[in-house]
Order: structure tokens, then sequence, then C-alpha cells
């Protein structure tokens, strides 16, 4: 109060400090430097670190450099005592242990009691969870494989690799507990293998006991892989970009056809076919489809349906797959076909049909050629398909040509196996219904006529092969027989030491035959001396042209006759001289060994030869009294008239003096010109 006058004393104080500027406190510092603009909002990120960091640069230099560099020293020291302080604390908890070289020594380490009593543990844990069981053991065997295969289909090992390294204890243990798990847990452990192996093969973890354990479930059940394909097929998409995994599956889902080939037939349709378009893969998938041929070689139950599913998987071009790959895929369908035709209960006569309904005009040649090999098969196996073509054939001109076309190309290897009486009937009535259709004036088929020409031709390939193949039967049974009469004749001598005693000698001399062939020789020599006799007379220059021209070489067959005759003889007396030394010590072994046989051969050979004999007379008989019946007939039938013997002697007195005038113009019409030629030169 100044001089009775209130005042207001904060009003004062607020007046004073109004016109002070006075220091910021903490709070109103840290608005300012929150609400200040920063280097950020201007400048790029850039020159904002480059400005920073010559800040510290620049606070760093402040510092004296001695004291920093026995800063530095002083904590490097430490971090290496502190890091030797870790490594001996790691040392002394776990000691060092060994890793195995291989999977073989890997799973020779495992200890059977503690796989069995880690499975005790777990079974009294989860007394109802077999599926836990199961997915334990896994683990703990993967646990103990820490070997790393670079190769992730095994391919230079057996088929059954690497389950075939599994003790056999231990297998046991791993076999039970599946056993006891049940089907519904067992398709749930099957799908987790799947699964836990590929996240492990991202982490670049070894799964070799997945793969051992794919292997024991496809042993218990093959379908395990059939039972739900999507999701193998999903799988198969989301890992085919990294080769490994995409290779690991593909050899899992492969392990059932390892056990049932129909089984790893419709996976490898359904799942791996359609990896045939990548490269990467093509050669991997090939060579697991002629792995499951080659398992089941011997298979006899294939059905047509996988047969069709894997002709088409390489030959309809429902696939881009290369060309090289078709190749492998034929001749592995080769196999797949050797396979299919040993399945005695298949339907020929359905698979003809439903193979001629496949092949059109429009079919891949690869796909009708193997069509066209399929239908030839079904006629070699069942003849009744004959009579379904020719059901067929009016109605499927194109494939019946196309068939008939592969037939003749390869008649030469195909005419042994196929129905020859059937073949040509169907090949007859081809022939007539091309002979209906041209006189019910259809407009003419071009398939029609094409079946109509190569009917024709295959009807003549059958007549001439016919003829050759009796001829060749006709040859070989002469052959045979003459070469066994000869070998009893032989021996018939041998017995009886010389001709005259044996009883084909004594058979000679009853009937007369010597008699009969000097007769016989002596009548064809007066014949032929008769017929020179009168050539000498009335051709007297013919005849001397022709001694002359003929005489040395008939000198020359004298000379090779004699020389023949000759070593004939010497080589007999060689064989006989050998045959008599030998022949006695062949028979005492024979008696020695098998006493008696030979009298039994003799006394048989000498009935045989009396049966010949009666057959022989009845036969010489039977030919002599035709052969007398037919002179008969010919005589009063057909050599009367103008064909008498007369008119017949006649003819060719006619015919020879006819030649004989001819002859001798020809001769003085080309004397004369040779004349005249001559005189102009």
């Amino acid at each position: 109060m100044n001089g009775g006058v209130w005042e207001v004393v904060g009003k004062n104080k607020k007046e004073k400090n109004v016109g002070k500027v006075g220091k910021l406190s903490k709070v109103e510092k840290k608005k300012f430097i929150e609400n200040a603009p920063k280097l950020e909002d201007f400048l790029p990120l850039d020159q904002v670190r480059s400005l920073y960091n010559n800040l510290d640069g620049n606070k760093e230099n402040k510092k004296p450099v001695k004291e920093k560099e026995s800063k530095t020293k002083e904590n490097e020291e430490k971090k290496k005592q502190q890091r030797q302080l870790q490594i001996e604390k790691k040392k002394e908890e776990h000691p060092k242990e060994k890793i195995p070289k291989s999977i073989e020594e890997a799973l020779n380490w495992i200890d059977v009691t503690e796989v069995q009593n880690l499975l005790l543990n777990h079974q009294a844990r989860f007394p109802d969870a077999p599926l836990i069981w199961l997915k334990i053991l896994v683990a703990f065997l993967n646990s103990k494989i820490t070997v790393e295969k670079d190769d992730p289909v095994f391919s230079s090992r057996p088929s059954t690799y690497p389950l075939i390294l599994l003790p056999k204890d231990l297998r046991n243990v791993f076999e039970k507990t599946i056993e006891n798990a049940g089907a519904s847990n067992i398709q749930l452990f099957y799908e987790f293998i799947l699964t836990a192996m590929t996240t492990k093969m991202v982490k670049g973890v070894p799964v070799v006991g997945y793969k051992i354990f794919v292997q024991l479930l496809a042993k218990y059940d093959p379908k395990l892989s059939m039972v739900n394909i999507p999701k193998l097929i999903s799988m198969r998409n989301s890992y085919q970009n990294r080769k490994p995994i995409g290779l690991s599956l593909l050899w899992s889902f492969n392990q059932g056809g390892r056990e049932n080939l129909m089984i790893g037939l419709q996976v490898w349709h359904e799942v791996m076919s359609p990896m045939l378009e990548a490269k990467s893969y093509s050669s991997y998938i090939i060579q697991m489809l002629n792995d499951l041929l080659t398992w089941h070689s011997d298979e006899k139950n294939l059905q047509t349906d996988l047969y069709f599913n894997i002709l088409e998987d390489f030959c309809s071009g429902k696939l881009n797959i290369s060309q090289s790959v078709i190749d492998e895929g034929i001749l592995i369908l080769i196999k797949l076909r050797i396979i299919l035709f040993k399945n005695n209960s298949i339907n020929y006569r359905k698979l003809f049909e439903t193979l001629f309904f496949k092949v059109t005009p429009k079919t891949l040649e690869k796909y009708k050629n193997e069509s066209l090999k399929m239908l030839l098969n079904c006629v070699i196996h069942d003849e009744q398909c004959f009579n379904v073509w020719e059901s067929l054939h009016m109605k499927n001109l194109f494939i019946s040509s196309e068939f008939l076309k592969y037939i003749d190309s390869c008649w030469h290897s195909v005419h042994l196996f196929i129905n020859t009486i059937s073949f040509t009937n169907v090949l007859i009535s081809f022939q007539s219904s091309y002979k209906k259709s041209k006189k019910g004036k259809r407009k003419e088929d071009k398939y029609l006529y094409l079946c109509s020409s190569l009917s024709k031709e295959l009807l003549k390939r059958m007549c001439t092969n016919k003829s050759k193949k009796s001829s060749l039967l006709w040859k070989f049974g002469s052959f045979f027989l003459l070469f066994l009469l000869s070998l009893i004749v032989v021996y018939d001598i041998y017995k009886h030491e010389s001709l005259e005693a044996t009883n084909i000698g004594s058979f000679i001399r009853d009937k007369e035959i010597t008699t009969h062939v000097q007769k016989t020789y002596v009548f064809i020599k007066s014949y032929f001396i008769k017929q020179f006799e009168y050539f000498e007379a009335n051709f007297p220059q013919y005849y001397k042209t022709i001694v002359d021209l003929f005489n040395s070489y008939i000198k020359l067959i004298n000379d090779v006759c004699l020389v023949a005759k000759s070593v004939i003889i010497q080589l007999y007396s060689n064989f006989s001289s050998y045959f008599s030394t030998i022949i006695p010590i062949v028979v005492a072994k024979i008696e020695l060994y098998v006493p008696g046989l030979l009298d039994f051969i003799q006394q048989n050979a000498s009935n045989g030869i009396q049966i010949m004999k009666i057959y022989a007379e009845l036969m010489i008989d039977q030919i002599i009294n035709n052969l007398t019946k037919v002179v008969r007939w010919l005589k009063t039938n057909v050599f009367i008239g103008k064909l008498s013997p007369e008119n017949l002697q006649i003819y060719a007195n006619q015919a020879l003096n006819v030649t004989h005038t001819s002859a001798t113009k020809i001769y003085y019409w080309v004397y004369k010109n040779m004349q005249t030629l001559y005189e102009v030169e």
C-alpha cells in the first residue's frame, strides 16, 4: 500500500515479467524441439546421413588419439577373453559327438533299447494317440541320420535303398507300431511325412529318416499314394521349381508302385506324366516308368485301361513333350504291351473292337502305329478277332486299309503266327464286298478300293507261302526218310557183313529187282543208241558239229567222274575202316551201360523192315495196277483218232522236217548276207 492506495501484487509481477525474456523450462524445450522443423523434412536422406557422419567424425577427432587407441585395445582383449570363456563352457557342457560318415553307419549307431524306451514313454503319456507315437519315431530317426545325400532319389542304389540298411530289430519296432496305428492314422501319418519332409528340405535339413518311413508305409499299404491324389498333385505343383524337393516327392509317390504295378501306373499317369513337359524332370519320369515295368515284368493281371492311359500320355498329343521323350516312351510301350498280353483273362475281341474305333484319319501317326501293333497281337492271340474285323469292315474302311497295309509290310515275320484259314476268309469277304459295291453303283471309296487291292496281294502271298512251305516240308521229309533208310541199310550190312546176306539183299533177290533194273537199263540204253543213230544218219553235219563241240567237255566230265569215283572210294574205305574200329567200342560201351538195347533195336528194326517190305509190295502192286489202268484209259479215251500213236509219230516227223527246212533256209540266208558284207568290205 503506497499513500493509502491498494496495489495488486500478482498483476504487478506479471506486468514486470512481460518486458523480460527469460530462459525456457525443460518442458518448453521439449515441445520446441518436437515442433521445430527437421533436416529430414527438407533434405534427402543421403545428405542427412552424410551430415550426421561428419559431425560424429569431428567429435571423435576432438578426442585425444592416445586415449582412443588404449580404449580399443582394452576392449579387444576383454572380448577375446569372453569368447575363450564361452568356448570352454560349451566344451564342458556339450562334448563333441562323432558324426557318422554314411547312412548305414548312422543306422547301426542307433540303440534299439533307446527307441523302445522312447516309444514306451510316449505311449504311457498319450495312450490313445498312435499318430503321436509315429511322429516321435520318425523325428527321432531323422535326427539320428545327419548324413546329406546329393542325390535325392538314390539313382545309383538298389530300389529298396535306404530301407535295406535299416537293422532288423529297429525295423521290427517301426513295423509293429505302424500295424497297431490303424488305417486312418496311417493315412494321416503318410500325409504328415510328405509335408514334414518338404519343410525340412526347405530348411536344409537331411530327410533320409522320413524317406525310410515312406518305404515302410508303402510296404504296409501300397494304396496310400492313391487315396488323396489331388493333394499329391498340389504338392508337386508347389515344389516343382525346387528340383531336389520335387524329385524327393516324386520318389516318395512312386514307392507304392514298387509293391503293386497297377497302383504305380495309376499314380504315374495322374501325378507324374504331366512332368514329362519339363526338361529337368522328363528323364527321371521316364526312368520311373521303366523301373516299374522292370520290377513287375512277370505281372499277369495288367488291365487294358492302364495301357491306354500310358499310350495316350506319349502318343495322343495331349502333352507337349519332345520327340526324344516320345521315342523313349514307345520303347517302354513295347515292354508294357508284352506284360499286357500275359494276362490270360483279356477279352481280345472287345479290345480289338475298342482299338478299331479309336483310330481315325485325324489320329496321330505314332498313336495309329501303336494301335496297329495291338490289333495284330489281338488277331494272333484270338482268331475270333477276324470275325469281329469282318463285321466292322464296311463301317471302318480307313482302319481296315491301314491294318492291311501294316500286315502286308511285316508279312514275312507275321505269316507264321496268323491263322491263315481265318485270314483268307476275311480277305475273300473283302473282295466280295468290293464287288457288291461296284454292282450296286455305289460311289467308289478309295479306302474300299485299297482294301480290295491289298486283299488280292495278300492272297497271292499266302498262296506262294503255302507252296514254299509244302515244298520245304516235302524236301525235309524226303531227306529224313532217305537218311533213316540208309542208316537201317548200313546197320543191316554191318550186322550181316555183306549186302547179299541182309534182309534187303534177300528182298532184292526174291523180287528180282536187279533183273528188272538191268532190263530197264538195257532198254534205255538201246533207245538212246537208236536215237543217236537216227540223228547221225539224217543230220550228219549237225551230228559232227555237236560231237566236235562236246567231245572235249565229255572227256572232261569223264575225267571228273573218274576222279570223283576214286575220291568216293577212298573216303568210303577210310570211313569203313574208321567205323570198323570205332563201332565195336561203341557197341561194347552200350552193352556195358544199357545191356540188351542193341538187340531190342535190331529186333524192332527187323520187324520194321518186314513191315516196310509188306507195305512196299502192296504199294508197288497198287502203282502197277493204277498205271496199267491209266495207260489203258489213255489208249482208249485220249490217244485215239488224231491223237493215236501213229498220227503222233507222223506229227513229230512233220514237225522235225519243218524245223529242218526252216533252219536250212535261215542258215543260207545268214550265209548269203555275210558273203555280201564281205564283198562290200
